[in-house]
């Protein structure tokens, strides 16, 4: 059966929230695939840190909630990171793996959750497992070989999350090797192991997505005046990932003009439109909320 033919509850958006921090990121994620007129829903995995107002929002703002169990992660890795000079946040990170197990769906597109879609991407659910994006496709990193978690399609299976899991101690290793050589502090996100689990995914070319459909808004110029993509017509950007460290929705007033004078600066003008655009697209998620609130 064709992928347009199945019930859309065989399949779905997921995204997750490990912390109350990101909640405004998955509201501005909802009502992208909204405007993007998506055939499908979002579903958001939502951490043990995760608090109750934070819960009573999503619920508010309609976002189908799964509760994700404990991970047995392994306590030097937590304790790395919650040292870590940059990376004090990657501890909540590991939420991700749930989705891989989510196995009351047939086919699921992950999309981390300081994401803007911002064309039609239903089309992803015809793509095979782990399709994703080349991870460094910027400027001087042509040569990466791993994919970017940041949008995968997932065909979940029992046990797949374990698995991941168990490679954590190999991952750690492995990362520890090239941080130690480079002198840098000892962290591990979830893309290495990710990246770990399926080591052939380079030589996979059906796998690759066109960077289209995960473009890093901080090098957004670059893709439009280097790499011919366009934000108009047929073979448009789909996706913008707000990557940074601070995220669209973490500034307001004066901070918020700072950081457009920044661009302005460094002529980024369309990583500023990306920002206005995200801010647009957030004001109208508040909006939303706040009517809902009133006719509860």
């Amino acid at each position: 059966m064709k992928p347009s033919m199945r019930r859309t509850n065989e399949m779905a958006y997921v995204a997750v929230l490990s912390t109350d921090s990101f909640l405004e990121g998955v509201l501005v994620l909802q009502d992208s695939l909204r405007l993007s007129r998506s055939r499908y829903p979002l579903h958001v995995v939502v951490g043990s840190k995760v608090g109750p107002a934070a819960r009573q929002t999503l619920a508010r703002a309609k976002v189908e909630q799964i509760t994700a169990g404990e991970l047995d992660l392994p306590d030097y890795i937590l304790s790395a990171n919650a040292q870590s000079d940059h990376h004090k946040h990657w501890s909540g990170v590991f939420d991700k793996l749930h989705v891989f197990s989510l196995t009351q769906f047939e086919k699921i597109v992950y999309i981390d959750s300081d994401v803007l879609v911002v064309r039609n991407i239903d089309d992803l659910f015809g793509r095979d497992h782990m399709s994703a994006t080349r991870a460094g496709e910027l400027p001087g990193r042509d040569d990466s070989v791993d994919f970017s978690t940041g949008l995968m399609v997932i065909e979940p299976a029992a046990g797949l999350t374990d698995e991941i899991v168990a490679l954590l101690p190999e991952a750690y290793e492995s990362e520890r090797r090239w941080r130690t050589a480079a002198g840098r502090p000892m962290s591990l996100g979830v893309q290495g192991v990710i990246n770990m689990r399926w080591p052939e995914w380079m030589e996979a070319s059906h796998l690759h997505l066109d960077a289209k459909y995960n473009v890093m808004a901080t090098h957004l110029d670059y893709y439009l005046s280097q790499r011919g993509y366009r934000l108009r017509g047929p073979d448009a950007i789909r996706v913008l990932h707000f990557d940074g460290e601070l995220k669209p929705w973490m500034t307001a007033g004066v901070h918020s003009l700072r950081h457009a004078a920044r661009l302005l600066a460094r002529r980024h003008k369309w990583e500023m439109a990306a920002h206005l655009a995200y801010r647009a697209v957030l004001q109208d998620a508040r909006l939303r909320l706040t009517l809902s609130r009133g006719g509860a």
